[in-house]
């Protein structure tokens, strides 16, 4: 019983609970004891650690809508200097040498920074994980890497086809510094009015981009930092080309080595990131629509449902809904994660002696529950309610405890041997992203009636009917039960929340996939386009010599067709290496198929085929004569 009577609250959970901040002196209930309010927090906007009050205990809790939340947080603040992983340890070897068992579970404790507190796996309010931000940098990154090569590449083509004019500005007395300020100038200006439209853009879609990514702060430094950033690199790469040996340098050129070089550099570009792109979409994709290894389906549960007195009344009301199927009433239920218990198991058949012991996750259900979310028995059979000390363990538990064939080797932990008589396959409730533990459903050992209370309600509805369900239930137990606090969820649902980071990565790569396709289009489109201007005479000459558009246009197609070969070769080697280790870090991964090579290949080399064929048909139906003239 705490002797302290006080309370702060948070700036929104006082506007939540009374609709001010204004609460001083105020009382609310917790935990059935009468607290004072004695300080309203703010500026925890950008909080590594989220909460609702701060009691007197020296503790951190959060607060959610639902009666059952028991969420705390134990924060350790060290001395200055003092080592996070040397006290974690210190602790350990506290823990092993005390006699008390509730210090002896120190050992079990994990410290974790702050910071990296709200990037981690289990922080339900993250929007995103931070390997995914770091994903979306690096892919933002290569955006700009393309679209400013892209420019660089279209500008330098341009310069070069204007080395008439720059030989008659010369003749006419401008001098290197004159030209250099000109093309500058020039250059400069366009780079200006894109920054002044793109922080437009930047200011409509930031609102956007904050909600999706859970970032939040001021842009504004660093968006400076980076637009200098910018113009400064263009500058660096642009100068070469504009001084007077290079200018004399590129106009005695005859190979049109530059443009081959900078086309063969965009495609790889751009074809780097259309592949990487596609396998992190195709990964993404992949886990939203991975088998669990249990169905989600046209599943809804009770979430939370209290008192539980008239749960088996409730379970039958609504078995009777038309649009219910089927109701599994008093179990608890596999996902949202009902109770669950964690066992150490420190021997078994066939354990060694350098093998640590076992900690395992315990559902204490069987056969109905396993049924009703079509678990996939691999060997044996699942326990039942009244199977005492039987098991089936899953296959990562199967894998720890070293067991090829688990199926009737015995386990000892506190309570007497338990024996296995089912294998069941990996299923996932958690993640997809993250690896299954060791888990094992088990029967009666010895204890009265299920350890959760009563358990819950579990429906399976028919197809589209969560919506009437949903009023249904909530009319019935409104009606006829208005004393039972409870949360009715979409199991469909509850899980889409687990691949929020991923759902919110796919959201931000669809609109940057179609701005870097539009680069590498645009791209690929203007070099080609220009580089068959300037080969106008060319077309033509071979055209008085015989040649047919089909033949022309053979020749210009080998020769890019050449360079895109190149560039794929070696885009699609950095690309493979980068994304199979990338997919590494997932449990369930998605194949990277040779369609999306063949895909990749085949949409440029028909962006490049339709390019050429149209330049090339345009210029051998010109009259060669007012072509040459024209030169």
């Amino acid at each position: 019983m705490y002797t302290d009577e006080k309370v702060a609250l948070t700036k929104d959970l006082s506007m939540q609970l009374f609709g001010s901040t204004d609460v001083l002196g105020q009382k609310v209930i917790i935990q059935d004891n009468e607290r004072m309010v004695c300080a309203v927090l703010g500026g925890l906007e950008h909080s590594n650690l989220s909460f609702g009050y701060w009691s007197d205990g020296g503790y951190f809790r959060q607060w959610f809508d639902d009666w059952s939340n028991g969420s705390y947080y134990t924060v350790i603040k060290l001395h200055k200097g003092v080592d996070p992983d040397v006290f974690q340890q210190k602790m350990l070897e506290f823990s092993e040498k005390a006699s008390d068992e509730n210090i002896k579970s120190i050992q079990y404790y994990k410290l974790m920074p702050l910071t990296q507190y709200h990037y981690a796996h289990f922080n339900d309010e993250k929007a995103i994980q931070f390997n995914y931000l770091i994903f979306f940098s690096l892919i933002g990154a290569l955006v700009i890497l393309c679209s400013l090569f892209n420019f660089l590449s279209l500008f330098i083509t341009r310069l070069r086809m204007r080395m008439r004019e720059i030989g008659l500005r010369k003749v006419c007395g401008s001098s290197t510094k004159d030209l250099f300020a000109l093309f500058s100038i020039e250059y400069l200006l366009v780079i200006f009015i894109s920054g002044f439209i793109g922080m437009m853009i930047t200011e409509l879609l930031l609102p956007v981009f904050r909600r999706l990514s859970n970032v939040s702060g001021n842009i504004y430094g660093e968006v400076f930092l980076y637009f200098i950033g910018i113009v400064v690199f263009s500058m660096i790469l642009l100068c070469p080309f504009i001084v007077k040996s290079n200018i004399e340098t590129l106009n005695k050129g005859r190979k049109n080595s530059f443009h081959k070089v900078g086309l063969v550099c965009q495609l790889i570009i751009g074809i780097l990131f259309i592949f990487c792109t596609s396998i992190i979409m195709k990964q993404l994709y992949f886990l939203n629509n991975a088998d669990l290894g249990w169905e989600r389906k046209n599943i809804a549960t009770f979430k939370h449902i209290y008192p539980t007195d008239n749960l088996n009344d409730i379970g039958d009301r609504i078995t009777q809904m038309s649009c219910t199927e089927e109701v599994l009433n008093g179990h608890v239920g596999l996902f949202p994660k009902g109770y669950a218990m964690s066992a150490l198991f420190k021997d078994w058949d066939g354990k060694q002696d350098s093998v640590p012991d076992l900690m395992m996750e315990c559902i204490k259900e069987g056969k109905e529950v396993a049924d009703f979310y079509g678990l996939k028995l691999l060997k044996g059979e699942m326990p039942k309610t009244d199977d005492r000390y039987k098991m089936a363990i899953n296959e990562s538990a199967a894998k720890a405890l070293g067991m090829k064939d688990p199926v009737g080797k015995k386990l000892v932990g506190n309570y007497d041997p338990f024996t296995i008589i089912g294998l069941i396959k990996d299923f996932h409730t958690t993640s997809p992203a993250m690896p299954t533990l060791p888990v094992a459903f088990i029967g009666e050992h010895g204890s009265s009636g299920n350890a959760s209370g009563a358990g819950t309600i579990t429906i399976r509805y028919y197809e589209g009917k969560w919506k009437e369900l949903k009023e249904n239930v909530d009319a019935l137990l409104a009606k006829e039960y208005p004393q039972i606090k409870y949360q009715l969820v979409n199991v469909e649902d509850v899980y889409a929340e687990f691949l929020q980071s991923e759902n919110t990565l796919l959201k931000l790569l669809g609109f940057v996939v179609v701005v870097c396709l539009l680069i590498a289009i645009f791209g690929i489109f203007s070099l080609v386009a220009l580089t068959c201007k300037k080969r106008q005479k060319e077309i033509a000459i071979r055209k008085i010599n015989g040649a047919t558009v089909k033949d022309i246009l053979m020749i210009f197609i080998k020769e890019y067709f050449i360079m895109l070969t190149l560039s794929a070769i070696i885009a699609f080697s950095v690309g493979y290496a980068l994304m199979k280790h990338w997919l590494e870090i997932y449990v369930e991964q998605t194949e990277i198929s040779i369609w999306v090579f063949v895909s990749i290949y085949s949409g440029i080399a028909g962006i490049i085929a339709i390019t050429v064929g149209w330049q090339v048909w345009k210029a051998a139906n010109e009259n060669p004569a007012e072509v040459i003239k024209s030169e």
